[in-house]
């Protein structure tokens, strides 16, 4: 068959500004000619044996070549990219395949199909950034024509999907160690002693600040109490008293007397002596922060200690600096006849006008000389204005000062009537130059920033520490409709169209984003929907609290991202699995009755040679009928369709129904199902969705567990909740899968030769209808050790005994 010709002008085609951010994607990963790492290996390897080929490739295109991170039987790393095959792959969304390159016109002349390695086929998928951008391949070649078989398709871009993933790693952890470490250097040149401990008050760390201040190194501190290694017992002690008296609770006079204020919400400085490693005291003033991971689980405490004796010095040489008064000191008596003179003028003036106070003894006029000439009128006539009030006078101006050039100086003074009538003045004058320099570069980066706010694809919302509303960048404007308005909180939902994600709800005031981070949380992808321009625009939304540098709170910063065109490619998503599943389920109930029968010998009798496949196909239109009942039950769940008829009732009879319901299939792989204890308690429940989920849970240990071996359905009771347990002695669950134990279509072993069946959608269906009885569902498990999924349920109380 004669391929048809294609253009390689149009087929390789794509915008510059397109290309210039692919690239820019690209290295922002920064992997780009680093060293070889298993972890990638692993992929090719496995996409070369899956795919029957002699070599695999993970290839990333740059502007001018293919640089490969993996390479199975390939020697070179690289080749030029306009003779790269993957430089078709990118251009598309899905797999590019050449099942026979001499056969096609844009690959015939190639120098490696006609050279090495001679490819003659190619397969290859775009490696896609979670922005769009398709950084490389993930592709298999071989010297031989042929095609990928549908499976194997589906698992070359499943390899790459989680080449991609892989790719998110590497580039998250290279962010974190380059954050531990500007962390490390920060505290190790930091100017106050630092010490980290755990949450019991042991230390794990010393700055070398500490071990200066205190003379003990930090191997003679790590492992040791803090308060029993450097705090007195006496001191401790009647802190220990005050605390108890003042917070109404006993405080032990150890480390707790450190920490028990924070646990009231109050951060304070106190001052302590700490003990030195010569038996000294050095006198510190002492603050504590505790420590909280992503999760505000308290990880342990940083102390930070400031040297007091130092502090007395700095403070006794800035007494002595403000004696000196950098500037000029002046007092300027001012006559309204135009006789005016400095009765007194600091040696500061030479900084400020390089004149002496002798030259000024007489007149004014030598500095009205040395003030800038476009200045003049303007200094002249604040001095008229201020005599004239007596009001304070403060004014900035240039001074063109011999030795430094032009220079800002910024004067203040305060004027008193004299009983002649004239004004007497005390006031200082200082050179702000430097000020003004950080004043203008200042402006400068607002001006920046406020330009790079507009420019952003992402609405930006900030508010201040009363809940007034000080920003909506250009984009927040465009989706709310409006601007920042003097609204209080509270009218926040109706005045910008604020709603749930079903676009019907108001959302109310305590469910804002924006408030809640106002509050102190910190609120991570919350969906909500915007009506300001009348339709519906879904958006997620991060919100975090501002504090100022002392900690105080300052306001609130929100982002909303805009995930409409997202949530419409999920709903027609839903709408064709929807659609083709019930067009299927007429087809496959005929299908499966007819193999039924024939396999039943009603339609006559069967030929031997015929029952295995008959056989076969009859197990597989029941496992297509099960996919697509898990389909429709999913697509009910996500449209809000499925109803639940809550009903209270006793637990343990439907435990034991579940068990009966499941025994045959549970003999079948030599399980034996057993009910272990259960408390007399009732449930408010949907009877039949109930049992859908023991099946599941049950089906799936059975079928995981080696023959012979016994599932162990049992429930518990705790602080009015039931949980519900089934443990197996299976292979457990491998810690590569936990993360995906739950999402829809996730098994454990995707591959086509994998020992279990299943459609990877019940753990998922489980999930979502314990959650709409209220409940929540997860799992325990320890690779080759067995697993033990369990679900909680809100318990009623004890159940009625019968009589």
């Amino acid at each position: 068959m004669e391929l048809p010709q294609a253009d390689p002008a149009s087929t390789l085609s794509m915008t510059p500004v397109r290309e210039l951010s692919r690239l820019a994607a690209l290295l922002r990963y920064e992997i780009l000619d680093t060293p070889e790492e298993s972890a990638f290996d692993d992929f090719t390897e496995l996409a070369a044996r899956l795919c029957e080929t002699p070599i695999a490739l993970i290839s990333l295109v740059d502007d001018r070549r293919q640089w490969f991170k993996s390479r199975v039987g390939l020697e070179v790393s690289e080749t030029p990219r306009e003779i790269s095959f993957c430089t078709y792959t990118i251009l598309g969304e899905e797999i590019f395949e050449v099942p026979d390159a001499l056969q096609d016109p844009r690959f015939c002349h190639n120098p490696l199909v006609v050279g090495d390695p001679h490819i003659r086929f190619y397969a290859g998928t775009p490696l896609t950034s979670p922005d769009g951008y398709n950084l490389g391949t993930l592709c298999v070649i071989d010297r031989e024509p042929r095609r990928l078989s549908a499976e194997q398709r589906d698992t070359l871009e499943r390899l790459g999907r989680q080449v991609i993933r892989l790719f998110e790693q590497h580039l998250l952890a290279h962010r974190y160690a380059e954050q531990a470490a500007l962390q490390q250097a920060m505290l190790d040149s930091a100017s106050s002693a630092v010490l980290v401990t755990r949450p019991d008050g042991v230390v794990t760390s010393v700055n070398p600040t500490a071990e200066r201040m205190l003379g003990h190194s930090e191997q003679e501190l790590v492992g040791h109490q803090l308060t029993s290694a450097l705090f007195r017992r006496e001191a401790l002690q009647r802190r220990a008293t005050l605390l108890s008296n003042e917070l109404q609770t006993p405080i032990e006079p150890d480390f707790a007397v450190l920490t028990a204020p924070l646990h009231r919400g109050r951060r304070e400085m106190s001052e302590w002596r700490l003990r030195h490693r010569s038996g000294a005291d050095v006198p510190v003033l002492v603050g504590v922060t505790a420590i909280h991971d992503e999760q505000e689980e308290l990880r342990g405490y940083l102390v930070n200690a400031y040297d007091l004796a130092y502090q007395e010095q700095l403070q006794l040489r800035l007494q002595q600096i403000a004696a000196q008064v950098p500037g000029m000191l002046f007092q300027f008596h001012w006559r309204p006849d135009g006789a005016s003179c400095f009765p007194y003028v600091s040696e500061g003036v030479e900084q400020i006008y390089g004149l002496s106070p002798g030259q000024l003894a007489g007149s004014f006029a030598p500095i009205i000389a040395r003030v800038y000439a476009l200045d003049r009128s303007a200094l002249l006539g604040s001095i008229r204005e201020a005599a004239a009030e007596l009001a304070p006078w403060h004014i900035e101006h240039r001074v063109e000062h011999p030795r430094k050039g032009l220079i800002w100086v910024e004067a203040r003074a305060t004027p008193l009537q004299q009983v002649d009538g004239s004004v007497l003045w005390h006031g200082f004058v200082t050179d702000i130059t430097v000020r003004k320099a950080e004043q203008l570069e200042l402006e400068r980066q607002q001006e920046m920033n406020r330009r790079l706010l507009e420019a952003l694809s992402e609405a930006v919302i900030a508010c201040d520490a009363d809940g007034c509303l000080t920003l909506f960048n250009e984009k927040a404007k465009q989706w709310h409709g409006t601007d920042v308005a003097p609204v209080p909180p509270d009218e926040w939902p109706t005045r910008y169209q604020l709603y749930h994600p079903d676009g019907v709800t108001l959302l109310r005031p305590e469910e804002i984003p924006l408030l809640r981070a106002l509050h102190g949380e910190h609120v991570c992808d919350h969906e909500m929907v915007l009506l300001g321009q009348g339709e519906p625009r879904h958006v997620l939304s991060n919100a975090d609290p501002l504090y100022t540098s002392d900690g105080q709170p300052m306001g609130a910063v929100a982002v909303l991202h805009d995930i409409t065109e997202r949530k419409r490619i999920e709903r027609l998503q839903r709408e064709f699995i929807s659609t083709v599943s019930h067009e299927l389920r007429t087809p496959l109930t005929s299908i499966t009755g007819a193999l039924g029968l024939i396999c039943s010998n009603v339609m006559g009798e069967v030929p031997e040679a015929m029952h295995e496949l008959l056989d076969i196909a009859q197990q597989n239109s029941q496992r297509l009928n099960a996919l697509i009942d898990d389909l429709l039950d999913m697509d009910k769940l996500h449209a809000g369709k499925m109803r639940f008829a809550l009903l209270r009732q006793p637990l343990q009879p439907q435990l034991e129904l579940a068990l009966r319901s499941n025994r045959n299939y549970a003999e079948q792989h030599g399980v034996v199902l057993q009910l272990g204890t259960c408390p007399a308690v009732t449930v408010e429940i949907d009877a039949m969705r109930l049992q859908q989920v023991l099946s599941n849970l049950l089906s799936n240990a059975a079928k995981f567990s080696p023959a012979g071996e016994q599932v162990e359905l049992s429930a518990t009771l705790s602080d009015g909740r039931v949980r519900i347990s089934v443990r197996d002695r299976g292979p457990g669950i491998s810690a590569d899968f936990r993360e995906r134990v739950f999402q829809k279509f996730a098994q454990a072993d995707s591959s086509d030769s994998r020992q279990q069946g299943g459609t990877g959608l019940g753990l998922a269906i489980s999930k979502e209808l314990i959650e709409r009885m209220g409940g929540q569902i997860g799992f325990e498990s320890e690779p080759g050790h067995g697993a033990c999924f369990w679900f909680e349920l809100p318990s009623e109380g004890l159940a009625k005994e019968s009589p």
